[in-house]
């Protein structure tokens, strides 16, 4: 039955890894905690086990958006499923509750701090649950990166629901977070599954910012024009900046933050996943609340707090399976930045802790082996290296330039300016400035003023960058330029310092990205389907990928069947959809 159930309502002949062994879980009642990237198909493995049974499965989300996308979804695959939102009245709730009482539903959404209402655990116990689902099971946890309050709510639902199973999902979880998950939720002898983090399909680069970064950032998207992607930043302002500024360039965009109306939150994100505009700027905001499965590119403007939600904001990328690719910006005032919100914190376990995630990310995006491998090894998984799916695997080989004189000098300068200056004014002070606060102090009587006129301002940022992510120079209060034990050895000519050439190139190199081998299809074929599939999108209001995603249509316009039995051949075409979009794609392949 399962199988069947696999082809009718997903279209696929076979799981994917893990998939098998936790609908079995699910089918036999059985507690499970399920760990996959994003994309990995985790919905699927309760989906499928609430078609095979009777009853109704809760579904516990933290976003409305994201149950709104998930409940679209399932009715295009003719799954009937509901949500109860605090935007709802009272006769659409009691109406929802009426036909979840007749067994109408089969899946019925709530948000977490529903739980806490003794009327809402009242009204479940009065209907046939075959299980609890709990979606983005990592905010239960608080040394998670988004720790929920209304979560720990979930932690009744054994005591009020002794033999119901739970059903636990996330796609970032470190060991100290899955025990957290487990003890939490009183799983009772669950199966824990973990699939491996290293995505093939996600080309991963980082670069050390430049200014504001927008002129690397049109380099990046200059490879993905006409394409779907999000890209992220740290402030409300930045972002309705970015979204002027990528509009000017010809990149169709809008903002997306926490201050705006909620109906702009909604139009704007209703406009980007039916493909009317290609780009969606916004803050972490927009971190869980997006199912869209063709997204070609994430790119951070600036170093995320943490690399669980680094990790959670890339995945966005590539759901489809299709290549896709990231990008990482930064420099080490993004550090700084995080630290300043973490001083009025109490719990002195806790602010070290959160102290450790914003080194650890920055070690990351600073260190020279490969991303995946940093990532994989993060999440307590292994990975050799992934050799040409991320900048620092394609650069492996680059030569590297001694810059220890350059180092010495920099270093000099910070100690004979008494540790008490910046960045701009140390390296004014090595390019022999006629600033006037300069000029005011003496500086220029220093034997160290204009010592480094054959470099440019970049060039020693650059340089400054490398000794601050090797910790010899670190940023005091008021971001003045302190020297750590490390610079004596430079100093004192006991340590050389190397970077990458590349490094001092400040313009961005075109990277020769080797794609997984390419399905061949008639690209013709494949917008006359996408034209098709725009338009009935706009005639159902639902997004384009919940009809079929880019890959689907590939996979259509690479078999080009004729009639209903060979399109249901095609990978991805499943008999529920079929039978509601099936035959407006046939007359667009019989013509």
């Amino acid at each position: 039955m399962k199988y069947k159930a696999l082809k009718d309502y997903f279209g696929h002949n076979s799981f994917r890894e893990f998939q098998e062994e936790g609908v079995d879980a699910v089918l036999n009642a059985q507690d499970l905690l399920m760990i996959l990237p994003t994309g990995g198909g985790k919905s699927l493995v309760y989906q499928l086990p609430t078609m095979l049974k009777e009853g109704i499965s809760i579904v516990i989300s933290p976003l409305i958006a994201l149950m709104q996308d998930q409940i679209a979804s399932l009715k295009a695959q003719n799954m009937s499923a509901e949500m109860i939102s605090s935007a709802q009245s009272r006769d659409e709730v009691d109406e929802i509750i009426q036909r979840a009482y007749e067994g109408k539903l089969k899946f019925l959404y709530l948000s977490p701090e529903r739980l806490n209402n003794q009327t809402t655990i009242s009204m479940l116990r009065g209907l046939n649950i075959n299980f609890f689902v709990i979606d983005e099971a990592h905010c239960i946890s608080q040394w998670g990166h988004e720790f929920r309050d209304d979560y720990r709510a979930l932690g009744n639902l054994k005591a009020n629901f002794p033999n119901t199973a739970i059903c636990a999902f996330t796609a970032t979880s470190t060991e100290h977070v899955t025990h957290d998950i487990l003890r939490e939720l009183r799983l009772e002898n669950p199966l824990l599954l973990k699939g491996k983090v290293f995505r093939k399909n996600i080309f991963i680069s980082a670069q050390r910012r430049v200014s504001n970064g927008h002129e690397q950032l049109k380099a990046f998207l200059h490879r993905h024009k006409n394409k779907s992607g999000i890209i992220y930043v740290s402030s409300r302002k930045k972002t309705e900046e970015l979204s002027i500024f990528l509009n000017k360039n010809g990149y169709k965009s809008l903002p997306y933050h926490a201050g705006l109306p909620q109906h702009v939150r909604e139009q704007n994100f209703k406009i980007f996943v039916n493909d009317k505009v290609d780009i969606m700027v916004a803050t972490i905001a927009f971190g869980m609340g997006i199912d869209k499965s063709d997204i070609r590119f994430v790119a951070h403007m600036s170093l995320p707090k943490s690399l669980e939600n680094y990790y959670q904001e890339i995945g966005r990328a590539g759901r489809d399976g299709e290549d896709a690719e990231v990008l990482l910006l930064f420099n080490a005032a993004d550090i700084a930045q995080h630290k300043r919100f973490l001083e009025d914190i109490q719990n002195s376990e806790y602010k070290e802790h959160l102290n450790q995630k914003i080194d650890t990310i920055y070690k990351y995006a600073t260190g020279e082996i490969c991303f995946h491998k940093q990532l994989a090894e993060y999440f307590e998984d292994t990975l050799d290296a992934c050799t040409s799916r991320c900048d620092n695997c394609l650069s492996s080989d680059e030569k590297r330039q001694n810059i220890t004189k350059e180092a010495q000098m920099l270093l000099s300068t910070v100690y004979k300016t008494e540790q008490n200056f910046g960045k701009n004014y140390i390296i004014d002070i090595l390019r022999g400035s006629k600033e006037q606060k300069l000029l005011a102090n003496d500086a220029d009587k220093l034997y160290v003023y204009g010592i480094g006129i054959h470099l440019s301002k970049k060039e020693w940022f650059v340089i400054l960058e490398r000794l601050l992510e090797l910790k010899i120079v670190v940023l005091g209060e008021f971001s003045t330029l302190k020297l750590t034990h490390e610079a004596a050895d430079i100093l004192r000519g006991k340590k050389e310092l190397f970077i990458k050439s590349s490094r001092l190139e400040i313009n961005i190199k075109e990277k020769k990205i080797k794609r997984e081998e390419a399905l061949d299809f008639d690209e013709e074929l494949f917008e006359k389907l996408r034209e098709k599939r725009a338009a009935l999108a706009s005639e159902l209001q639902v997004p384009a990928y919940i009809i079929f995603s880019d890959k689907v249509l590939k996979n259509i316009a690479a078999a080009k069947p004729h009639d209903k039995e060979s399109m249901l051949e095609v990978n991805g075409i499943a008999q529920k959809k079929f039978e509601q979009f099936g035959e407006a794609f046939l007359e667009v392949l019989n013509v």
